[in-house]
């Protein structure tokens, strides 16, 4: 895991989408974020690209468990223990992606470093 910050930001009256989901990729998969797209942009079709991604990087996409339990928090394992969560964001009310080990808030991609108001996803990322 390579932590990188996001460099796009939510500007919605632009027309912007911040790339968190896309630094949180990057991080897990240890590549420069310049590499992974910028799943947001993929409207109507994001966990495609999602899967083809990760399929091309020798990982597996299993979908998204939505409203996870503690439980599911502490026994999912990811990719080498890290993995992504999503939930809103405590700057807006949109959502927000960081990175979990272990069932606990490891690194976030957003500069500010205040990862999620709420825990209401986990990315099923595994190695193949």
């Amino acid at each position: 895991m390579t932590p990188h910050k996001q460099t796009i930001f939510n500007d919605f009256k632009n027309g912007k989408y911040g790339n968190c989901l896309q630094a949180c990729v990057a991080s897990l998969f240890d590549l420069p974020i310049s590499e992974v797209p910028h799943f947001m942009m993929y409207e109507g079709y994001m966990m495609d690209a999602i899967s083809e991604f990760c399929n091309k990087y020798g990982y597996k996409f299993s979908g998204i468990k939505q409203n996870p339990t503690e439980m599911d928090l502490n026994n999912f394992k990811g990719v080498d223990g890290y993995y992504i969560v999503g939930g809103k964001s405590p700057r807006n009310k949109y959502g927000h992606a960081v990175i979990y080990k272990n069932g606990k808030p490891f690194f976030d991609v957003h500069p500010d470093n205040t990862f999620t108001r709420t825990v209401d996803s986990i990315y099923l990322i595994t190695r193949r």
